[in-house]
């Protein structure tokens, strides 16, 4: 496995990412200008996508470095 596969990754999850900022911002704009429109949805989509790219990203690069890991050893008798 490649390293550009996380470049790919990453890219993808800076579009997410940035989709939840703008979601969170939106709400805050709404609120501030006072359309009284729930902007409840808003926030919790925002907040659980960043939270939901967060958790991937991490656990993503954790099994990813395990399995490179358990790779070398397999690799290397020696240990």
């Amino acid at each position: 496995m490649t390293k550009t596969t996380w470049k790919i990754r990453r890219r993808y999850i800076l579009a997410a990412f940035c989709i939840g900022a703008v979601m969170l911002l939106t709400s805050s704009v709404a609120v501030l200008a006072g359309t009284g429109v729930d902007v409840s949805d808003l926030v919790t989509g925002g907040v659980a996508l960043i939270t939901l790219i967060l958790t991937s990203y991490i656990f993503g690069a954790v099994w990813d470095d395990k399995n490179q890991v358990t790779a070398s050893v397999k690799e290397n008798p020696d240990g």
